[in-house]
């Protein structure tokens, strides 16, 4: 298989990148030169160096570079750089913030948009998710990129949890300056995925992506539907280990998906029976 090798082969120019999946478990560990190089293109562990790499067993590998790449190409930033991942994706947007728009002066919107993600932030942060994106009106979260699937589910829950209360103590501080309670709306749903660093060169950031994604987001759309403020899979609320059986399960089509996703919808998440330990 044809790599580029700008170095000669010498583990300088990172050209001969190869993505190798999981089987980076099994193979032996970077040596010295690769590992500096790895280190400095900060690639995640299922990206070696075909120029360093001795596999001692068959495995399918998938250049990231063309055979053609230059120098250039080696360090240019943009693009993904993940692993398939099992984790929480949480989705949240404002409602009403067009009306809200439709109330105030545009400065006072920002007051009051950057003081409710200022909250959303803190709330991720406090319950160890991280704030992967921002859309506008929303947000996206991720949870267990650095843990378990379990914690990630049960850690994303009480990420939901602590927005409704902080949302609560916002609406009782903002209460002079909005005609009605900011509302919003919360997906959250688990699976496989790619995480890692992606987006445009001078704006990259840590993210997710995949089709389980793309679920949550219709989750999140759905509260509106259904008139609750968070929507949970069943498959989260099942790692999570939470006791649903005070809760009805719903089975709903999701856009994009040929089969039915079951779900729970909360009225109201501090009722969760989240475990306190």
């Amino acid at each position: 298989m044809p790599h580029a090798y700008v170095c000669g082969g010498r583990g300088r120019c990172t050209t001969c990148r190869v993505h190798v999946g999981e089987a980076h478990t099994e193979l032996p560990a970077p040596e010295d030169v690769e590992k500096q190089a790895l280190t400095r293109i900060e690639a995640e562990p299922e990206v070696r160096l075909a120029c360093q790499l001795r596999p001692r067993h068959d495995l399918s590998i998938q250049p990231l570079l063309p055979p053609t790449a230059t120098a250039q190409d080696a360090n240019r930033a943009g693009g993904i750089q993940g692993r398939e991942q099992s984790i929480a994706i949480m989705f949240l947007d404002i409602r009403g913030s067009t009306k809200l728009g439709e109330e105030k002066l545009p400065y006072d919107v920002l007051f009051i948009l950057n003081q409710f993600f200022a909250e959303m932030a803190a709330a991720i942060a406090e319950t160890h998710g991280h704030y992967a994106q921002f859309t506008g009106d929303g947000l996206m979260a991720i949870y267990g990129a650095d843990g378990t699937i379990e914690d990630g589910c049960r850690n994303a829950i009480a990420g939901a949890v602590a927005m409704t209360r902080r949302l609560g103590e916002l609406n009782e501080r903002l209460e002079r300056e909005l005609k009605e309670p900011l509302r919003m709306g919360i997906g959250i749903n688990c699976g496989d995925v790619i995480v890692g660093t992606m987006g445009p060169p001078t704006a990259q950031n840590f993210s997710a992506i995949g089709d389980d994604v793309n679920v949550t987001a219709r989750l999140e759309s759905l509260t509106k539907e259904f008139g609750v403020p968070l929507i949970v899979s069943e498959s989260v609320a099942s790692f999570a280990g939470l006791d649903m059986s005070g809760y009805e399960i719903h089975q709903t089509p999701v856009r994009g998906r040929d089969e039915q996703v079951c779900i729970y919808a909360i009225k109201d998440p501090m009722s969760l029976p989240l475990d306190p330990s």
